[in-house]
Protein backbone atom coordinates (compact mmCIF):
# COMPACT_ATOMS: atom_id res chain seq x y z
CA UNK A 1 0.00 0.00 0.00
CA UNK A 2 2.98 2.49 0.97
CA UNK A 3 4.50 1.96 -2.56
CA UNK A 4 1.42 2.76 -4.25
CA UNK A 5 0.93 5.66 -2.43
CA UNK A 6 4.00 7.11 -2.88
CA UNK A 7 4.20 6.24 -6.83
CA UNK A 8 7.50 4.51 -6.38
CA UNK A 9 7.77 0.85 -6.93
CA UNK A 10 10.18 -1.78 -4.74
CA UNK A 11 13.69 -2.56 -6.43
CA UNK A 12 14.26 -5.99 -6.59
CA UNK A 13 16.47 -6.30 -3.67
CA UNK A 14 14.10 -4.59 -1.81
CA UNK A 15 11.52 -7.38 -2.34
CA UNK A 16 13.92 -9.81 -1.85
CA UNK A 17 14.95 -8.27 1.41
CA UNK A 18 10.89 -7.99 2.15
CA UNK A 19 10.67 -11.70 1.61
CA UNK A 20 13.55 -12.73 3.18
CA UNK A 21 12.23 -10.63 6.54
CA UNK A 22 8.69 -12.52 6.16
CA UNK A 23 9.72 -16.00 5.77
CA UNK A 24 12.05 -15.64 8.86
CA UNK A 25 9.74 -14.08 10.99
CA UNK A 26 7.19 -16.95 10.16
CA UNK A 27 10.00 -19.45 10.83
CA UNK A 28 10.77 -17.62 14.06
CA UNK A 29 7.27 -17.28 15.00
CA UNK A 30 6.43 -21.61 14.85
CA UNK A 31 10.02 -21.95 16.52
CA UNK A 32 8.90 -19.75 19.26
CA UNK A 33 5.53 -21.17 19.68
CA UNK A 34 6.93 -25.06 19.59
CA UNK A 35 9.54 -23.45 22.37
CA UNK A 36 6.39 -22.02 24.68
CA UNK A 37 4.51 -25.17 24.19
CA UNK A 38 6.09 -26.94 27.64
CA UNK A 39 5.98 -23.65 29.46
CA UNK A 40 2.13 -23.13 28.54
CA UNK A 41 1.14 -26.35 29.30
CA UNK A 42 3.34 -26.57 32.95
CA UNK A 43 1.12 -22.89 33.76
CA UNK A 44 -1.82 -24.61 32.39
CA UNK A 45 -1.31 -27.64 34.61
CA UNK A 46 -0.68 -25.71 37.58
CA UNK A 47 -4.41 -24.73 37.82
CA UNK A 48 -5.56 -27.53 36.81
CA UNK A 49 -7.93 -29.71 39.56
CA UNK A 50 -7.45 -33.49 40.25
CA UNK A 51 -10.00 -34.73 38.44
CA UNK A 52 -9.22 -32.44 35.83
CA UNK A 53 -6.05 -33.80 35.75
CA UNK A 54 -7.18 -37.06 35.71
CA UNK A 55 -9.94 -36.58 32.96
CA UNK A 56 -7.95 -34.07 30.78
CA UNK A 57 -4.05 -34.43 31.57
CA UNK A 58 -3.23 -33.75 27.40
CA UNK A 59 -5.10 -30.05 27.43
CA UNK A 60 -3.17 -27.34 27.64
CA UNK A 61 -5.18 -25.21 29.76
CA UNK A 62 -8.01 -26.50 32.82
CA UNK A 63 -11.32 -27.07 31.46
CA UNK A 64 -13.75 -24.35 31.70
CA UNK A 65 -14.53 -23.99 35.64
CA UNK A 66 -12.29 -26.13 36.72
CA UNK A 67 -9.29 -23.40 38.02
CA UNK A 68 -8.29 -24.14 41.00
CA UNK A 69 -5.28 -22.22 43.46
CA UNK A 70 -4.62 -26.11 44.97
CA UNK A 71 -1.67 -27.20 43.80
CA UNK A 72 -0.11 -24.16 45.09
CA UNK A 73 -1.90 -23.83 48.36
CA UNK A 74 -0.21 -27.73 48.57
CA UNK A 75 3.42 -26.57 48.23
CA UNK A 76 3.00 -24.16 50.38
CA UNK A 77 1.00 -25.42 53.83
CA UNK A 78 4.14 -25.75 56.85
CA UNK A 79 3.61 -29.71 56.35
CA UNK A 80 4.45 -29.96 52.91
CA UNK A 81 7.20 -32.37 51.60
CA UNK A 82 7.90 -30.19 49.13
CA UNK A 83 10.31 -28.25 51.42
CA UNK A 84 10.06 -25.74 48.34
CA UNK A 85 11.72 -22.58 50.69
CA UNK A 86 14.31 -24.83 51.76
CA UNK A 87 15.22 -25.70 48.29
CA UNK A 88 14.62 -22.24 46.93
CA UNK A 89 17.33 -20.71 49.94
CA UNK A 90 19.96 -23.21 48.97
CA UNK A 91 19.66 -22.67 45.30
CA UNK A 92 19.53 -19.36 45.64
CA UNK A 93 22.93 -19.01 47.74
CA UNK A 94 24.36 -21.31 45.83
CA UNK A 95 23.58 -19.67 42.71
CA UNK A 96 24.32 -16.01 43.67
CA UNK A 97 28.03 -17.53 44.90
CA UNK A 98 28.60 -19.35 41.68
CA UNK A 99 27.98 -15.96 39.96
CA UNK A 100 29.72 -13.75 42.30
CA UNK A 101 32.98 -15.88 42.27
CA UNK A 102 32.35 -16.80 38.07
CA UNK A 103 32.30 -12.89 37.35
CA UNK A 104 34.97 -12.38 39.63
CA UNK A 105 37.53 -14.82 37.78
CA UNK A 106 36.54 -13.56 34.43
CA UNK A 107 37.10 -10.54 34.95
CA UNK A 108 40.42 -10.81 36.52
CA UNK A 109 41.62 -13.99 33.79
CA UNK A 110 40.65 -11.80 31.13
CA UNK A 111 42.49 -8.52 32.51
CA UNK A 112 45.91 -11.03 32.68
CA UNK A 113 45.42 -11.99 29.48
CA UNK A 114 44.39 -8.76 27.29
CA UNK A 115 46.59 -5.96 29.46
CA UNK A 116 49.04 -8.23 30.99
CA UNK A 117 52.55 -9.22 29.09
CA UNK A 118 54.05 -13.08 29.81
CA UNK A 119 55.67 -15.57 28.08
CA UNK A 120 53.03 -18.48 26.75
CA UNK A 121 50.36 -16.24 26.78
CA UNK A 122 49.37 -16.81 23.34
CA UNK A 123 49.85 -20.80 23.94
CA UNK A 124 47.62 -20.68 26.67
CA UNK A 125 44.62 -18.84 24.94
CA UNK A 126 44.80 -21.44 22.60
CA UNK A 127 44.46 -24.24 25.11
CA UNK A 128 41.48 -22.34 26.68
CA UNK A 129 39.48 -22.35 23.20
CA UNK A 130 40.84 -26.12 22.60
CA UNK A 131 39.31 -27.00 26.00
CA UNK A 132 36.08 -25.71 25.23
CA UNK A 133 35.63 -28.88 22.66
CA UNK A 134 35.82 -31.33 25.59
CA UNK A 135 32.31 -31.84 27.08
CA UNK A 136 31.61 -31.19 30.06
CA UNK A 137 30.46 -34.45 31.18
CA UNK A 138 33.86 -36.53 30.83
CA UNK A 139 35.37 -34.60 34.02
CA UNK A 140 31.90 -36.05 36.21
CA UNK A 141 34.01 -39.14 37.45
CA UNK A 142 37.07 -37.94 38.55
CA UNK A 143 35.22 -34.89 40.48
CA UNK A 144 33.12 -37.22 42.07
CA UNK A 145 36.44 -39.87 42.77
CA UNK A 146 38.16 -36.54 44.24
CA UNK A 147 34.79 -35.29 46.54
CA UNK A 148 34.28 -39.01 48.31
CA UNK A 149 38.35 -39.39 48.68
CA UNK A 150 38.67 -35.91 50.63
CA UNK A 151 35.31 -36.36 52.15
CA UNK A 152 36.52 -39.59 53.52
CA UNK A 153 40.36 -38.14 54.16
CA UNK A 154 38.43 -35.31 56.35
CA UNK A 155 36.26 -38.04 58.41
CA UNK A 156 33.26 -35.32 58.42
CA UNK A 157 31.06 -36.06 61.46
CA UNK A 158 29.04 -32.78 61.57
CA UNK A 159 25.64 -32.07 59.34
CA UNK A 160 27.00 -28.38 59.23
CA UNK A 161 30.17 -29.62 58.27
CA UNK A 162 28.84 -31.79 55.63
CA UNK A 163 26.57 -29.32 54.24
CA UNK A 164 29.12 -26.93 53.92
CA UNK A 165 31.56 -29.55 52.07
CA UNK A 166 29.08 -30.92 49.44
CA UNK A 167 28.08 -26.89 48.74
CA UNK A 168 31.66 -25.77 48.40
CA UNK A 169 31.71 -28.60 45.44
CA UNK A 170 28.13 -27.25 44.22
CA UNK A 171 29.42 -23.78 43.51
CA UNK A 172 33.16 -24.13 42.95
CA UNK A 173 33.94 -26.47 40.32
CA UNK A 174 31.27 -24.31 37.83
CA UNK A 175 33.48 -21.07 38.67
CA UNK A 176 36.32 -21.97 35.87
CA UNK A 177 34.17 -22.44 33.01
CA UNK A 178 36.43 -20.96 29.95
CA UNK A 179 33.07 -20.00 27.47
CA UNK A 180 32.09 -16.98 29.62
CA UNK A 181 36.18 -15.93 30.39
CA UNK A 182 36.32 -15.85 26.49
CA UNK A 183 33.54 -13.34 26.75
CA UNK A 184 34.92 -11.52 28.54
CA UNK A 185 38.48 -11.44 27.44
CA UNK A 186 37.10 -10.86 23.68
CA UNK A 187 35.25 -7.63 24.86
CA UNK A 188 38.69 -6.48 26.45
CA UNK A 189 40.38 -7.19 23.35
CA UNK A 190 37.38 -4.35 21.85
CA UNK A 191 38.96 -1.43 24.69
CA UNK A 192 41.36 0.71 22.90
CA UNK A 193 45.00 -0.09 24.35
CA UNK A 194 45.77 3.62 24.67
CA UNK A 195 42.98 4.09 27.16
CA UNK A 196 45.24 1.50 29.82
CA UNK A 197 48.81 2.75 28.38
CA UNK A 198 48.15 6.19 28.59
CA UNK A 199 46.60 5.70 33.06
CA UNK A 200 49.59 3.90 33.35
CA UNK A 201 51.59 6.55 32.28
CA UNK A 202 49.95 8.65 34.44
CA UNK A 203 51.10 6.52 37.43
CA UNK A 204 47.78 4.14 38.08
CA UNK A 205 48.74 0.85 39.42
CA UNK A 206 46.86 -1.83 37.45
CA UNK A 207 44.45 -2.32 40.34
CA UNK A 208 43.05 1.02 40.11
CA UNK A 209 43.34 0.27 36.49
CA UNK A 210 41.29 -2.48 36.85
CA UNK A 211 39.14 -1.24 39.16
CA UNK A 212 38.04 2.55 38.14
CA UNK A 213 38.49 1.69 34.11
CA UNK A 214 37.92 -1.79 32.86
CA UNK A 215 35.19 -2.79 35.33
CA UNK A 216 33.20 -0.31 34.59
CA UNK A 217 33.53 -0.41 30.72
CA UNK A 218 32.74 -4.46 31.19
CA UNK A 219 29.04 -3.39 32.85
CA UNK A 220 26.93 -5.18 29.77
CA UNK A 221 29.14 -8.06 29.42
CA UNK A 222 29.04 -8.64 33.32
CA UNK A 223 25.40 -8.70 33.36
CA UNK A 224 25.21 -11.01 30.21
CA UNK A 225 27.57 -13.38 32.37
CA UNK A 226 25.19 -13.01 35.45
CA UNK A 227 22.34 -14.34 33.17
CA UNK A 228 24.34 -17.35 32.20
CA UNK A 229 25.63 -18.11 34.83
CA UNK A 230 22.32 -17.54 37.67
CA UNK A 231 20.53 -19.58 35.01
CA UNK A 232 23.10 -22.23 34.58
CA UNK A 233 23.83 -22.79 38.39
CA UNK A 234 20.21 -22.73 39.13
CA UNK A 235 19.02 -25.21 36.11
CA UNK A 236 21.95 -27.67 37.22
CA UNK A 237 21.06 -31.24 38.01
CA UNK A 238 22.90 -33.95 36.94
CA UNK A 239 25.72 -32.59 39.19
CA UNK A 240 23.67 -32.16 42.33
CA UNK A 241 21.97 -35.50 41.65
CA UNK A 242 25.47 -37.62 42.44
CA UNK A 243 26.49 -35.56 45.30
CA UNK A 244 23.02 -35.37 47.13
CA UNK A 245 22.81 -38.92 46.56
CA UNK A 246 21.98 -40.32 50.55
CA UNK A 247 21.44 -37.03 51.68
CA UNK A 248 18.46 -35.32 54.05
CA UNK A 249 15.97 -34.09 51.51
CA UNK A 250 16.52 -30.52 52.99
CA UNK A 251 19.63 -29.94 51.76
CA UNK A 252 18.95 -30.61 47.96
CA UNK A 253 18.64 -27.76 45.21
CA UNK A 254 15.17 -27.12 43.99
CA UNK A 255 15.76 -28.55 40.70
CA UNK A 256 16.83 -31.69 42.75
CA UNK A 257 13.89 -31.39 44.88
CA UNK A 258 11.68 -31.32 41.55
CA UNK A 259 13.03 -34.88 40.66
CA UNK A 260 10.68 -36.23 43.82
CA UNK A 261 7.90 -35.82 41.30
CA UNK A 262 8.60 -37.56 38.67
CA UNK A 263 8.00 -40.81 39.71
CA UNK A 264 6.23 -42.97 37.23
CA UNK A 265 3.72 -44.01 40.13
CA UNK A 266 2.86 -39.92 40.84
CA UNK A 267 -0.59 -39.19 41.32
CA UNK A 268 -2.52 -36.64 39.92
CA UNK A 269 -2.52 -34.38 42.75
CA UNK A 270 1.81 -34.68 43.34
CA UNK A 271 1.56 -34.07 39.25
CA UNK A 272 -0.57 -30.55 40.00
CA UNK A 273 2.24 -30.12 42.86
CA UNK A 274 5.07 -30.37 40.66
CA UNK A 275 3.72 -28.03 38.06
CA UNK A 276 3.17 -25.46 40.57
CA UNK A 277 6.48 -25.58 42.07
CA UNK A 278 7.90 -25.49 38.48
CA UNK A 279 6.33 -22.36 38.10
CA UNK A 280 7.30 -20.59 41.39
CA UNK A 281 10.94 -22.01 40.76
CA UNK A 282 11.16 -19.97 37.73
CA UNK A 283 10.60 -17.16 39.72
CA UNK A 284 14.17 -16.24 40.15
CA UNK A 285 15.53 -16.58 36.80
CA UNK A 286 12.41 -14.27 35.30
CA UNK A 287 13.56 -11.41 37.71
CA UNK A 288 16.99 -11.96 37.05
CA UNK A 289 15.90 -11.94 33.49
CA UNK A 290 14.46 -8.65 33.52
CA UNK A 291 17.29 -6.96 35.08
CA UNK A 292 19.50 -7.66 32.94
CA UNK A 293 17.41 -7.76 29.37
CA UNK A 294 18.40 -4.29 28.44
CA UNK A 295 22.21 -4.91 28.44
CA UNK A 296 22.18 -8.49 27.19
CA UNK A 297 21.92 -7.67 23.30
CA UNK A 298 25.13 -5.17 23.89
CA UNK A 299 26.72 -7.50 25.91
CA UNK A 300 25.98 -10.10 23.26
CA UNK A 301 27.36 -7.55 20.40
CA UNK A 302 31.09 -6.15 21.68
CA UNK A 303 31.75 -10.21 23.13
CA UNK A 304 32.47 -11.66 19.95
CA UNK A 305 34.18 -14.70 19.86
CA UNK A 306 37.53 -13.21 18.01
CA UNK A 307 40.97 -15.75 17.39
Amino acid sequence: MSSRKTGKLLSKSERTIRKEKTVSFIILFFVTLLWMLPLVYMVGTSFKSEYDLQTHPETLLPSSGEWTLAHYQSFLSSDSDARIFAWLGNSLWSALAHVGLTVLLDLLTAFVLVFLDFKGKRVFVKLLYLWMAVPGVIGTAPMFAMFAAIRNGLSIQSAAGSYAYIYFWIVVPGISGIFNMLLMRNFFLSIPRDIVDSARSDGASNFKIFMRIIVPLARSTILLIVLFTFTGAWNSLNWPQLIFSGETSKWWTVTMGLTKFTDSQASAATTGVAMATSVFAMLPIIIVFLFTQNKMIDGMASSGIKG
